[in-house]
């Protein structure tokens, strides 16, 4: 026979009362929304440059896009992927206990080293070449940054839609929480 627990088990989670819980969403909703909006911008400015070669627009854009990209893209995937982690320790959700939550996870850590390797170093060379001579060639460097702006912006938008669905159910590890918690329940 087994002994029976006087104490339920301790949760891996700690509770979040829910007014912390409602600042915590908005900050995470307001953030993300930010850098999936910045991403918009940056694919906008980017058709700007593109259309404008030879004009002195164009190094402006190019700013404008190194700018955005560390005034809004870092501080808004930074932001995002801290608030998310939080309410996912915090809340019912957890890390690793739902798939919706696991790949919304992988989505954003993908995002965030895409737009560091490729889409702001891209930024940063097209800006220092049209700096020099508005009208320079920078083949294929400029469809390329347009195509890693679209890839951004699918990305951001299937994590929102994840957070919106939430398909999938739980991982292995929310299944087994969940029977264990039934059977302390008993």
């Amino acid at each position: 026979m087994k002994p029976v627990r006087s104490t339920p088990r301790r949760s891996v989670t700690w509770p979040m009362k829910p007014t912390g819980r409602r600042v915590w969403l908005v900050l995470h909703v307001s953030l993300s929304m930010g850098w999936l909006g910045g991403s918009y911008a940056m694919l906008v400015m980017g058709v700007v440059a593109l259309s404008s070669t030879g004009k002195p627009l164009r190094p402006a854009a190019y700013e404008l896009l190194h700018i955005s990209d560390t005034a809004i893209m870092i501080p808004g995937s930074l932001g995002a992927l801290t608030t998310g982690l939080v309410l996912a320790l915090y809340t019912k959700w957890r890390v690793l206990h739902h798939w919706w939550v696991v790949t919304k996870l992988v989505l954003t850590v993908f995002a965030m080293i895409f737009g560091y390797a490729y889409t702001a170093q891209g930024v940063k060379a097209a800006l220092a070449a049209t700096l020099a001579d508005p009208g320079a060639d920078i083949g294929s460097l400029e469809p390329g940054l347009l195509a890693g702006s679209v890839v951004m912006l699918v990305v951001l938008f299937l994590a929102t839609v994840l957070s919106i669905m939430k398909p999938w159910g739980r991982t292995g590890w929310g299944r087994g929480s969940r029977s264990r918690s039934r059977a302390v329940a008993r």
